[in-house]
């Protein structure tokens, strides 16, 4: 059995998430995030709920997802495993705090809790692919609904699969949309065969605070 856990919460990743694009950061902000990076830790409670299903032909026994993206994906599969994360409902109640009181502690805070999300995702996949490796088997990159052509509303059939209102809290909106908020659903892809996995973003470079590239609103990689 997986647990959630959350390891540090990367600081390039938040400041993406805040549209940083080169210009200084200075002392008061530099606190300020801190000060929301601690304030997300104090709050979040991670939950995961997951499960493990058969893959033929690119389609998902028993759950079929629409789009050629999601096939794509799963081609050289035989097995997926369906996941939800959610850091809690107190979560949730900061941000509707700040959003009252402080819209820049507000925005701060949002930030810092999608890369805490993301933080629980990795983590789990992390765990996921150190489980399967000891069986030569190799996952995908993650995929969630909104991504390609897989459809939002696909949020709901994996919710219902994975029973995450009884299990984590998790419900989804007629619109789709998670409560609470900071929450993933996504799908991986299992294979005997290794996958060509996207790459990582800026936030892992070590050149991303004095990057010219991304202070003139580019990248070097593709």
């Amino acid at each position: 059995m997986i647990e959630a856990r959350m390891t540090d919460l990367n600081y390039n990743e938040i400041l993406i998430y805040l549209g940083h694009r080169g210009q200084e950061i200075t002392p008061e902000i530099e606190t300020q995030i801190q000060r929301c990076i601690a304030e997300i830790r104090r709050h979040a409670a991670p939950r995961l709920v997951y499960r493990f299903l058969p893959v033929d032909k690119g389609s998902i026994t028993g759950f079929p997802l629409e789009g050629n993206d999601i096939r794509q994906l799963l081609q050289d599969c035989d097995e997926a495993v369906l996941f939800a994360v959610t850091l809690g409902s107190d979560i949730e109640q900061a941000l509707m705090r700040h959003e009252v009181t402080d819209m820049a502690d507000a925005l701060i805070l949002d930030a810092c809790a999608s890369v805490a999300v993301e933080n629980v995702c990795d983590c789990f996949e992390e765990d996921v692919r150190v489980q399967l490796s000891r069986e030569n088997r190799y996952l995908t990159s993650r995929f969630s609904p909104g991504y390609g052509d897989l459809p939002l509303e696909t949020q709901t059939g994996m919710c219902g699969i994975l029973n995450t209102h009884r299990r984590i809290g998790l419900t989804v909106t007629e619109n789709y949309i998670l409560v609470p908020r900071k929450s993933v659903t996504t799908v991986m892809g299992i294979s005997d065969k290794p996958q060509k996995l996207r790459k990582r973003g800026c936030e892992d470079c070590n050149m991303f605070l004095n990057c010219l590239y991304r202070k003139k609103g580019i990248v070097c990689h593709e």
